[in-house]
């Protein structure tokens, strides 16, 4: 689009369809989202999607969930999009522009797997292992074919390892070390395992936690929404997983990537010197808190 509309109707709260909700919002349109389910972001906590609702309402945008896009047609220009709740009522929604974001699926359909014995999923995924090996000798699949999650960084290294390994090296991918960002306002920056997947992969988990609102740098910034906080195995300290909403999360959320990848601790998370001030001394601090010393924050 060359102009931002009067009004957009989004269809879908995932990740992408939160993203350009906000986008467009902030740019001035007037925005709604339908979502079929009862909140936005589903594959994230509640505490976290809270953050970035609140955020999108204070911009003027409108939520409309337990509504399902049933249909549209156009009326004087403008596109009037039918939606159904699970009780059969129906809602119509007028907009200049309807910006679909209900998900993605695998291109695969073409490219003659048939052939190669290889077969994809019901959802056009194919199966691989941690080496990027698909079920037949000599092919490989990395990216979206492979299956989720679909991120571009994602993809990149799975083709460094795919090739690694037709080289002979003993390249793998570790998929827990793998972050994953939301670029909403503010945004969100995750990696490795919550405190509830930890607890069902066996561990005990230990959690560390620091508010934005305690950050200097955030004060400063205008922007203290939000959080940082860290999950640990309780008897080895070994960094399991984080979740960053916030100014900047995405950058974040690298830190504890390395600290994943790496097998460090969250003493070493804690005990490595954050400049002062930057929002990344909100790493260290929740790091500190699952220990029970941070400074600046109450411990759990």
């Amino acid at each position: 689009m060359e102009t931002v509309p009067e009004s957009m109707l989004v269809v879908g709260g995932g990740y992408i369809g939160m993203e350009l909700s906000t986008v467009y919002a902030k740019l001035g349109a007037d925005v709604t989202v339908v979502e079929m389910l009862d909140d936005i972001l589903p594959a994230y906590q509640d505490d976290v999607k809270q953050v970035i609702r609140e955020r999108a309402e204070s911009l003027g945008v409108d939520f409309h969930f337990g509504e399902a896009a049933a249909g549209w047609e156009e009326a004087a220009g403008e596109a009037v999009v039918t939606t159904e709740t699970e009780d059969g009522d129906t809602r119509e929604h007028v907009a200049e522009k309807v910006l679909v974001a209900v998900g993605r699926e695998a291109v695969t359909d073409a490219l003659g797997l048939e052939n190669l014995d290889v077969g994809p999923n019901d959802d056009g995924t194919i199966d691989t292992d941690h080496q990027a090996r698909t079920d037949v000798d000599g092919i490989f699949a990395v990216g979206d074919v492979a299956g989720e999650p679909m991120l571009a960084h994602k993809a990149y290294k799975e083709g460094h390892v795919a090739a690694e390994v037709i080289a002979g090296e003993p390249a793998a991918l570790d998929y827990q070390a793998i972050p994953a960002a939301v670029f909403t306002d503010p945004e969100i920056g995750t990696v490795g395992m919550t405190e509830t997947e930890a607890e069902a992969a066996g561990f005990d988990p230990v959690v560390g936690q620091m508010p934005f609102q305690a950050s200097g740098r955030s004060l400063t910034l205008g922007d203290d929404d939000g959080f940082v906080r860290i999950v640990a195995d309780a008897d080895s300290e070994f960094v399991l997983g984080a979740q960053v909403v916030g100014p900047d999360a995405a950058e974040l959320i690298a830190e504890v990537g390395l600290a994943i990848e790496m097998g460090a601790r969250i003493e070493d998370v804690a005990a490595t010197v954050h400049t002062h001030p930057t929002l990344s001394e909100a790493v260290g601090e929740a790091a500190a808190n699952a220990r029970g010393a941070a400074t600046h924050t109450l411990n759990r």
